[in-house]
């Protein structure tokens, strides 16, 4: 079951940025940059989440509230390669 959820989490990653990639209307510099910046842009949001001591798990105060925070937060970082995708390919239009 682990696996399945880190494929379907790879796929809600990989798909919008390799949509980007496949874009003709780019020069291919612009593609390629796009690409990168969907593919990383949940890395670095789920980083920060976990490098955060609060976020993290380690926090004294309020476990429950900032459980949740952190839950939210990396749902968001799943949605997060989709919004960069319709922002970026749909500024050209």
């Amino acid at each position: 079951m682990r696996v399945l959820l880190v494929l379907i989490a790879f796929g809600m990653i990989a798909v919008p940025a390799l949509l980007a990639l496949s874009r003709d209307d780019a020069s291919r510099g612009r593609r390629i940059g796009s690409a990168l910046v969907i593919f990383l842009a949940p890395a670095i949001a789920l980083g920060m989440i976990h490098g955060v001591p609060e976020l993290n798990g380690r926090a004294l105060d309020y476990p429950i509230v900032w459980t949740t925070l952190r839950l939210v937060l990396s749902a968001l970082a799943l949605i997060l390669p989709w919004c960069l995708y319709v922002w970026l390919a749909g500024s050209r239009r």
